[in-house]
Order: structure tokens, then sequence, then C-alpha cells
């Protein structure tokens, strides 16, 4: 397994933030962590400042809610990607709001010839603390980490020209629109026309007034055989909360795949349709697909 998260200076450390519209205080309490939809109980031993689950694979930080592995997820039984999911009891301005949040594990099989690329950002949130958000790159070969290597960004699926070659970039808020998805394309060399891997990653700006908030309209939740699920989107005053109208809206969905980040499914129309079509491959396996809206409009009340 490689990084093996046996050794203290491979452990990832994941680590919850919360933030106000109003740039009020939040504090979070009542930490909880999940592992693939199972609770995990953290009764075992202590490791300075993270008491241990029984198995000695996880730790909670009790004071920060931050979640510390300290033994590998990935093993020759293992080899498909974990989900882990935070919950916890956010106090604003004295009043409660329960959130949750879910982040995955990639976990890759990979061959002497099999590349991956990924995104480490500094923060995932743009707000009063943290203005800009470094990306920056890696591409593993194997089991190796490769220096020689050609990136192209996108936003969404538009190509980013200017930081082009660029293995690691900075965005501000300029750069975001209430969220914004940035995509990695990684080339053995500039010249090449394929590319070897694709990465992506989400960035909030928590400071910006209005957003688009997706959400599933239709009865049915749940891709299955003959039961797709319908996608629309809403613009939110964020202060208030309050639903806005937009004026003349122009709307863009757009599928993706969760894996390679190539496009699934576009629709100009005020909602798409995510079918098994999107999320079943020809192999027998099944994906996430993530959908990505963006909205102009003339006005909104």
């Amino acid at each position: 397994m490689v990084p093996s998260w046996t050794v203290e200076a491979n452990r990832p450390v994941i680590t919850p933030k919360a933030s106000s519209t109003r740039n009020n205080n939040v504090s979070l309490s009542s930490h909880k962590w999940s592992h693939n939809g199972v609770d995990i109980n953290f009764n075992g031993a202590t490791s300075g400042s993270y008491v241990l689950d029984s198995s000695g694979t996880f730790g909670l930080d009790p004071i920060t809610g931050a979640l510390k592995l300290f033994k590998d997820l990935a093993s020759t039984t293992n080899i498909a990607s974990d989900s882990l999911q935070y919950s916890c009891v956010a106090t604003v301005s004295g009043v409660e709001y329960s959130m949750a949040k879910s982040i995955d594990v990639q976990i890759v099989v990979g061959g002497a010839s099999s590349y991956y690329g990924f995104i480490k950002a500094s923060t995932t949130q743009l707000d009063d603390a943290n203005s800009t958000a470094t990306l920056a790159t890696e591409l593993w070969l194997a089991a190796s980490a490769e220096s020689n290597y050609f990136v192209k960004w996108y936003k969404d699926t538009k190509e980013w020209t200017e930081k082009a070659g660029q293995k690691s970039i900075t965005v501000n808020r300029d750069d975001v629109n209430g969220a914004q998805l940035f995509v990695a394309e990684f080339y053995r060399n500039q010249t090449d026309t394929n590319y070897i891997y694709r990465a992506a990653v989400s960035i909030i700006d928590t400071f910006d007034e209005i957003i688009l908030s997706p959400y599933i309209s239709s009865a049915n939740k749940t891709v299955n055989d003959n039961m797709p699920v319908t996608v629309a989107a809403r613009l939110i005053n964020a202060t208030t909360k309050a639903t806005l109208n937009p004026t003349n809206p122009n709307w863009k969905f757009t599928i993706m795949d969760g894996d390679s980040w190539t496009v699934l499914g576009t629709s100009t129309s005020s909602s798409i349709e995510v079918s098994t079509a999107h999320t079943d491959k020809a192999d027998g396996t099944c994906h996430d697909v993530v959908v990505i809206v963006e909205c102009t409009f003339d006005s909104i009340s």
C-alpha cells in the first residue's frame, strides 16, 4: 500500500470546518465520524491528542473533530474507494444546526504502467481567513511520484489557458462564483494530445451573496433501472436563505463522471435527468456522477 498510513509522516488528517455567510463565529461540537456508513466508536487508546477506535485505524481529536488515519484502508480485499462522513452540531449566535459532510478516500489498483493524478487543495472554502486557495497537483506512476509532466487546467469544461503548464496554481474569489469546479488534465509532455489522467476539486466562496443550490426534484431519489433521478436548482440569498426568482435565466446542467471527470450529458433546460446510462459501465460496475449547475440571468427578485 503506497503511501502506507502506518508511517507517521504519511498519515492524513481530515479537519472539519464550517463557515457563516454572515461572518459569525461557528463552533462545532458532538463530533461523529462514520466509515462506509458504519459509525466509528472512539473507545481505544490515545495517541497524542487523538482517541483511537478499538481497531487502531482511526483517531479523533475531541476538541477539533479532526480525524487521523493510523492504518491503511486499502488492502488486497478492499480495492474500491471508501467514504468517510463527519457530522456535528454547529452553533452560531446561540442557534444550533445539525450538519454533515462526506469525503471519499480514493483507492486505486495500480500496475507498473498505471498513472494516477490528484489535486491537493490548501483549503476548499474561501473566507475571511483564506482569501486564496493553492491547488497543487501530483502524478504517480505505480508506487512512485512523477516530477516531469504537463498540466492543463479547466473551470468546469472551459480550459483555463493562462494556467497551462503550471503544476500548482492559486485561485482567489474572482475565480470562484459561488462554487467552482477546477479540473486538471495530466499529460506526459506538453506536445501530447491525449491526457493520462484527470482530477478535480470544488472550491466554495462563502462570501458570495447568491448561492446556486442543486436539489433532486423527482420523487425518486436514487438512480436505478428505469428509475432516473431529476436534478433541478434554485438561487438562494446566502444571508436571508430566501429563494430568489431570476429573470430570463439561462441554465446549463452538466453530468460528469466522478472518476474520469468526463462529460456524460448536458441540458439547457431548468433540470437534467440522471439515469443508469450515466452511472453504469459496460463492465457491470456502477460509478458516482457529479452534476454541475450554472445559471446566468438579467436580474433577480
